[in-house]
């Protein structure tokens, strides 16, 4: 599997489900616009914990986000019967890209948000043989 990491718009509502196993998880397609391309769609999965993080932080239809995730392709069996090649990603992190916050309900989810909204940074790469390293 190869590791992604996307800016896209969530498709439609997030409904929380149950697996067999009574795990809790969630499935949401993901659209990116890169350029003047055909937008690409992702099929997203997300378990656990960060199926309770997404409905704390109210991602839902319409939200921008970030995320990172193991993606692979795979064969998806439409409801006609054909089968497609899908893109698919298992959620690793995400947050709201930059100015796009729900508004906050409490005091107590602006930790969350503050969270959310953290891209992870770029890692400077020092040459110590051309720059002098800090001490």
């Amino acid at each position: 599997m190869a590791q992604i990491f996307v800016f896209g718009r969530v498709m439609h509502e997030l409904i929380p489900k149950e697996s067999q196993s009574k795990q809790p998880y969630v499935s949401f397609d993901l659209m990116e616009r890169t350029g003047g391309n055909q937008p690409e769609f992702y099929q997203v999965w997300a378990g656990g914990e960060d199926v309770a993080r997404l409905i704390r932080l109210k991602v839902k239809k319409g939200s921008m986000i970030w995320l990172t995730g193991s993606q692979k392709l795979v064969d998806i069996r439409q409801k006609d019967g054909i089968t497609i090649k899908k893109l698919k990603i298992w959620l690793n992190d995400f947050g709201y890209l930059p100015g796009q916050f729900p508004k906050r309900t409490s005091e107590s989810e602006q930790y969350d948000f503050v969270e959310a909204a953290t891209i992870p940074a770029f890692t400077e790469v020092m040459d110590g043989n051309r720059e002098p390293l800090p001490e």
